[in-house]
């Protein structure tokens, strides 16, 4: 009776077990590993910018300036992500012409890319070269 009582303990600790286990990994998020080769890639991109006619002052200028070069250069690393491979046959642009959501989360995804240089030319113009790591956050965008 004894052995029959450890058995049937047994038994219910062991389906316990396996059921808290599933529930765990269920609770985890369903990404699934990127298939075959993903791994995270950085790129990066510059963007120009000229002081504009109407600034009122030149610092005013210059701020308007890198903002313009800020801009142009995750224009620019946007279309690099645009060509990024998700899936086997499936590229970021697929998917963001299929949803205005994942469009939205891809955008917003850009505009944390950092500044790496910025360069104050001659003329009053601006160029910022700005870089992004495409990682596994990125990838989780993506269903």
């Amino acid at each position: 009776m004894k052995n029959t009582k450890k058995a049937l303990l047994s038994g219910v600790c062991l389906i316990f077990l396996l059921v808290l286990t599933g529930y765990s990994a269920a609770q985890r998020d369903d990404f699934d590993e990127p298939e075959g080769e993903w791994v995270p890639i950085t790129i990066t991109a510059k963007g120009g910018g000229a002081p504009p006619p109407n600034a009122v002052s030149a610092a005013q200028a210059r701020l308007m300036t890198e903002r313009a070069a800020k801009v142009d250069a995750m224009r620019n690393l946007l279309e690099q992500a645009y060509g990024v491979r998700i899936k086997s046959k499936t590229t970021v642009k697929d998917f963001i012409t299929q949803s205005d959501t994942i469009k939205a989360r891809v955008n917003a995804f850009i505009r944390g890319a950092k500044v790496v240089d910025t360069k104050y030319l001659s003329d009053g113009g601006v160029e910022v070269e700005m870089e992004l790591v495409l990682g596994y956050d990125f990838r989780r965008i993506f269903p």
